[in-house]
């Protein structure tokens, strides 16, 4: 039975996802912190947010009896942010009943477009994904040493409303790259607050998940899909081998994967609300 006392989240690092999951959150059972450096989010009309600066986080831990922290941040080349400035508080707080921390499928690297579970092998290759999976390790030190509550989400790549391909295409910034065979995988920001919501009100034994939805392709599939249904003109496309040697150092292209969500489903969110990116950009 869950308890009936009010719960408080920290939302370490107050981004685009991380709103979403506020907005899925019922205030009379979460009270909710929001850290971030943006001044203009204190002044935001948001209700359901208390706004606290990144120098407020340590009073915050300290004193309000956080049940759930959400960590948001990107790491940088040490790890994760939050671990180093709040280890020694977390890990003595007996508070705390969940910690969620959003990392990224780019920690696998390379597996020449095969389906990728939370047990294959990581193996990253861009600057972004080798701290990811330092910060990742941090995590699971913690889990192993001090039995902290922490589950880890890899995140495919994010796209919802104010954040897509098809508002780019309009604008004229996306670049229609082709590499042949490769796939992307993508989830919807409403699909990843859903399942955060769950996660951060069933205990489930297993510490990482994969988050994509059903359908991974080339880019030049969506690409093609979104100019077809919204009479927008086609960019030209750009084969891969013809990028600059600096693009393609830090390039999604450098790593070929399909992300298989099978474990989320099982343990969380049976049914994706947007399986695939043509339900999702429906509502976009």
């Amino acid at each position: 039975l869950m308890s009936t006392r009010m719960k408080k989240l920290l939302i370490y690092g107050y981004g685009y996802t991380a709103s979403y999951l506020a907005e899925t959150l019922n205030t009379e059972n979460y009270l909710i912190i929001g850290s971030s450096r943006e001044e203009k989010k204190f002044n935001s009309d948001n209700k359901k947010v208390k706004f606290i600066n990144n120098s407020q986080v340590n009073n915050c831990l300290l004193k309000d009896d956080i049940t759930h922290i959400l960590v948001s941040v990107p790491p940088n080349d040490l790890g994760d942010i939050f671990i180093q400035n709040y280890r020694d508080i977390i890990t003595k707080n007996k508070n705390i009943e969940w910690i969620g921390y959003l990392s990224a499928t780019n920690v696998y690297g390379d597996h020449n477009g095969k389906l990728v579970s939370e047990s294959s092998q990581t193996k990253p290759k861009t600057k972004k994904g080798i701290n990811r999976l330092v910060a990742e390790k941090q995590w699971l030190e913690l889990i192993s040493k001090f039995n902290l509550p922490i589950k880890i989400f890899r995140l495919a790549g994010i796209y919802g409303p104010n954040r897509n391909i098809k508002e780019r295409l309009i604008k004229g910034l996306v670049k229609n790259i082709f590499k042949e065979g490769q796939f992307f995988s993508r989830i919807h920001v409403e699909d990843i607050a859903n399942i955060l919501n769950l996660s951060m009100n069933n205990i489930t034994k297993n510490k990482i998940y994969n988050l994509a939805d059903d359908f991974s392709c080339n880019l030049n599939v969506i690409i093609e899909y979104l100019c077809e249904k919204n009479s927008l003109i086609k960019p030209a496309q750009i084969d891969f081998d013809d990028m600059s040697l600096d693009y393609k150092k830090e390039s999604f292209f450098l790593e070929n994967k399909r992300v298989d969500n099978s474990l989320v489903k099982k343990d969380l969110l049976k049914n994706f609300k947007y399986p695939s990116f043509k339900e999702g950009y429906k509502n976009l």
